[in-house]
């Protein structure tokens, strides 16, 4: 079986406050976009086996990928082995849910082929408890509202797509680093992000919608990587409607009119030279 795992980007990202978890409360616009790990997996004979191609990513036993075959073992009562392979093509660490996409969609497929014993409610609690970016990716939508840790996820009904410019530095920034850092904001709960947001996407309000966007963690992270910053300048500059960085970062991306893509990627990509470690990405709303 072959599934393809999309990447996301946070188009709106507000912190609300720190939970007794230790997580934090949060208000998020996710899309998916067209940059994707190709996964494929089957059942085997053998005891379950991880390999990924492309990336360098956790595979052993305390990893992400195999507590979601455990854990959907023990839900199914399934006493399969799995074999999956993982073409990497979403950028590590970026801001881009490359690895809760995977585990989603690791998710649907031992589900899948085992003949679907599990719920869709049963993969949303199973995937929920393990990354707060899975429910998202296990919802069959274009755009979607993340409250609480991100985790309780809405879908959004609009035929809206977005194109984009995405900017992935070689640079590594930490999650949880980042959020650690929040507790020196002024944060202030809005209600009304929701709903803007939705009114927008349904309107298909792209000048309402790029001037709207947020990310309350990209101020955190230019304090230490500025670098951030040059790229978010350098993307308004050659026409982006907006320009923002993704999750806890370090990945940035423009929203552009379709007429411009083009020549916007090979501009950033003469910018940005991959030689240095810099990847840059033409993608739209899937």
């Amino acid at each position: 079986m072959e599934i393809m795992a999309p990447a996301k980007l946070n188009l709106y990202l507000r912190v609300f406050g720190r939970r007794e978890d230790g997580y934090h409360d949060i208000g998020t616009l996710f899309e998916r976009v067209s940059i994707f790990d190709r996964i494929l997996l089957e059942i085997s004979g053998l005891a379950t086996k991880i390999e990924a191609f492309g990336a360098d990513i956790p595979t052993d036993p305390d990893s992400l990928l195999m507590r979601i075959v455990i854990a959907f073992k023990l839900a199914s009562e399934n006493r399969s082995h799995f074999s999956v392979k993982i073409e990497k093509n979403i950028p590590v660490a970026a801001g881009m849910g490359g690895g809760s996409s995977d585990a989603a969609a690791l998710l649907l497929g031992m589900n899948d082929i085992t003949g679907n014993p599990l719920s869709v409610e049963k993969l949303a609690e199973i995937g929920g408890k393990l990354g707060a970016d899975i429910p998202f990716f296990l919802k069959n939508v274009s755009f979607g509202l993340g409250t609480k840790r991100g985790d309780e996820v809405q879908g959004i009904e609009t035929d809206m797509k977005l194109g984009h410019i995405i900017v992935n530095p070689p640079l590594k920034v930490v999650t949880k680093d980042v959020y650690e850092r929040v507790s020196g904001f002024n944060l202030t709960k809005e209600e009304a992000w929701a709903t803007i947001l939705t009114l927008f996407l349904g309107k298909r309000d792209l000048a309402g919608l790029s001037f709207y966007l947020r990310n309350d963690l990209q101020q955190i992270v230019l304090r230490e990587f500025p670098l951030v910053g040059d790229v978010v300048f350098f993307l308004k500059e050659i026409g982006a409607k907006t320009a923002l960085m993704t999750g806890s970062g370090p990945t940035v991306f423009g929203i552009f009119d379709d007429g411009f893509l083009e020549k916007a990627e090979k501009k950033a990509k003469e910018h940005f030279p991959e030689e240095k470690g810099w990847k840059v990405y033409s993608a739209h709303t899937v």
